[in-house]
């Protein structure tokens, strides 16, 4: 996080070229910025990002959102955040977001937006559980249709080109066939990363010798790479009292548990089943009622462990 703000200031800057003068009057000020580690986050964020904004917001003339154009009532500009939970420094995360909610509450109307994307983590969720901020799980937001038609799109283009997969689909009808097709979205299991890796092999690869055809069984068979993700996530809270006990029950019960059900069969605390379920948001959807959701059973639960629901 110590080169956050610079960086931020660098592409906004690239963007919005009246924040130029405001940036470099802040460097010339504060030599320090440039020096990471020297100032806090949450002050070169103030000099280097949001009063700059703020000035070229109240200047005039007014400030244009769009190319080529100015506008008395400009939209908001958006910076996007992807992945704040990839960042290993917790402390700095946490004065980003506490920066960013102290600004828009000196600043309600400012023309500015952030998306961030996360998975989901005790120290972030709940700073971003306030007012201000708009949440939203993509837990119920599949994205089957969209690797579908992907997948769909890229064969059909390939096809068209590559002269082997013609000739292919002209003995033996059309390639792949329905079945195929609806194996490698299932193996894709929402992972449109994964997906995008798997049709680049299955299409492109070159120098093994081999036909995208041959090519197509063998990623069925290619691991979608999550093991690292549960390893990194698992170990964080390895060593807590009854990880093993919670961990494997869950892993092995065929219909999800309330908290306090879990915590009744396997005699310790409601507490002590949180203490080791509230790091491991990103890979076990911990809801907020007894109710297990709707059209969210058993089959949800398509990589590793059911979901749990905690008592409100």
């Amino acid at each position: 996080m110590v080169r956050f703000a610079v960086t931020l200031a660098s592409q906004i800057s690239a963007v919005i070229l009246e924040t130029v003068p405001f940036i470099e009057a802040a460097l010339t000020s504060h030599p320090g910025l440039l020096k990471p580690g020297t100032l806090s986050l949450e002050f070169q964020l103030k000099v280097l990002v949001f009063e700059p904004f703020i000035a070229v917001v109240n200047s005039s003339p007014p400030l244009s959102s769009s190319p080529g154009g100015t506008s008395p009532t400009p939209l908001p500009f958006l910076i996007v955040i992807d992945g704040l939970d990839e960042c290993e420094d917790k402390e700095g995360m946490e004065m980003f977001i506490d920066s960013i909610l102290n600004f828009f509450r000196d600043y309600p109307a400012v023309p500015l937006r952030f998306f961030i994307t996360t998975r989901i983590e005790q120290h972030i969720q709940y700073r971003l559980e306030v007012s201000k901020v708009i949440l939203d799980s993509l837990d119920h937001h599949g994205s089957e249709d969209d690797i579908q038609m992907f997948v769909e799109a890229e064969f059909e283009r390939e096809a068209k080109r590559n002269r082997v997969i013609q000739a292919y689909i002209q003995e033996h009808g059309n390639w792949p066939t329905a079945n195929h097709r609806d194996e490698l979205i299932d193996h894709i299991k929402g992972s449109f990363i994964f997906g995008s890796a798997l049709v680049k092999y299955i299409l492109w690869n070159k120098g093994d010798g081999l036909t995208p055809m041959d090519r197509l069984p063998l990623a069925l068979e290619m691991n979608p790479g999550l093991d690292g993700l549960y390893t990194q996530t698992l170990a964080r809270v390895e060593h807590f009292p009854h990880f093993m006990d919670v961990i494997s029950t869950i892993t092995l019960s065929k219909s999800p548990f309330s908290i306090s059900n879990l915590a009744q069969l396997l005699r310790i605390k409601t507490f002590e089943v949180l203490h080791v379920l509230v790091d491991l948001q990103s890979i076990i959807q911990v809801c907020q009622t007894y109710e297990f959701p709707a059209g969210l059973g058993p089959s949800f639960i398509n990589l590793l462990i059911p979901q749990l629901c905690a008592p409100t």
